[in-house]
């Protein structure tokens, strides 16, 4: 009974995505195009967009009705879930859509979610994998998550929760960074920049790694976390430098090159805007709490 419930297929919005651009699979001795079945909640405000910024706009999407099942000639390479809370047996949400075989299924929760749909797009170049592994009475469906393990080669986010971070406005006052994001970008790019604050993150590429354009990701960041993406890069940059310089005995400079700064004189003229204090004077301050 509790899986009849979890498993409704009005609850469910489903897309057959075709990948045109990518690598054909021999099927009955011709080739065609690849194909994904994307599943999401039905209370996703806009499915579409969401297929077209996961995987970009070069790709052919036929929208499913509720109880339709799919033509028994029809070749999946994945079944990609998508949902807050990934149901417990995700294998019984494709029954509706007729015997699938041994299709994977791919998992996404809403921080993993830019990154599973890069898994689909890295497994759909490589040989058509199998369920192996599975036990007598098992499900046919292999269920991959993509934070375990991590793909090879794959570019790693912040997995812990998301921490406080703190600007002061124009005004002198304190804006704190959203920590519960509703939109999966929002909360993707959050991540990365925690995890490669480092490294030549820009508004423009992380624009790009989630498929919108420049302007709009700006608008959409700065609604979602409060705080425009310079900002919010800028603010982890220099929490992370304020732990180093009172952790490490590194120079200045060293510490500037660590923390993604294009050079020590950037790294000062910011750090002081920002804190109040040199990079030199905040490490020899005692009493400013890092």
């Amino acid at each position: 009974m509790e899986e009849k419930l979890a498993v409704q297929p009005q609850s469910w919005t489903s897309f057959l995505i075709e990948f045109p651009t990518l690598p054909k699979q021999l099927a009955d001795g011709r080739e065609e195009s690849q194909r994904v079945l994307f599943l999401c909640p039905a209370d996703e405000k806009n499915p579409t967009e969401l297929c077209l910024a996961l995987f970009g706009r070069q790709i052919v999407m036929q929208r499913l009705q509720t109880g339709d099942a799919l033509d028994p000639s029809t070749r999946l390479r994945f079944a990609f879930l998508y949902a807050p809370d990934i149901p417990a047996q995700p294998g019984s949400l494709l029954k509706s859509f007729g015997d699938l075989g041994e299709t994977v299924i791919l998992l996404a929760s809403k921080a993993n979610v830019v990154r599973s749909a890069r898994c689909v797009t890295e497994l759909l170049v490589q040989p058509t994998p199998t369920a192996a592994g599975r036990s007598a009475g098992d499900s046919p469906h292999r269920v991959i998550d993509p934070d375990q393990p991590q793909l090879e080669g794959e570019e790693a986010i912040w997995d812990e929760p998301l921490p406080d971070i703190v600007l002061v406005d124009d005004e002198g006052a304190l804006v704190h960074a959203t920590t519960s994001l509703n939109d999966y970008r929002a909360e993707y790019a959050c991540r990365f920049v925690l995890a490669h604050y480092h490294e030549n993150v820009n508004r423009d590429k992380m624009a790009e790694m989630v498929h919108l354009s420049p302007g709009y990701f700006s608008n959409l960041f700065r609604s979602e976390v409060g705080m425009s993406f310079s900002d919010y890069l800028i603010m982890v940059r220099i929490e992370n430098a304020k732990a180093m310089l009172r952790r490490f005995e590194l120079s200045v400079e060293a510490i500037s090159k660590k923390c993604g700064f294009n050079s020590l004189a950037h790294f000062s003229r910011t750090f002081k805007d920002r804190c109040g204090l040199s990079p030199l004077k905040y490490r020899k301050s005692p009493h400013v709490a890092t």
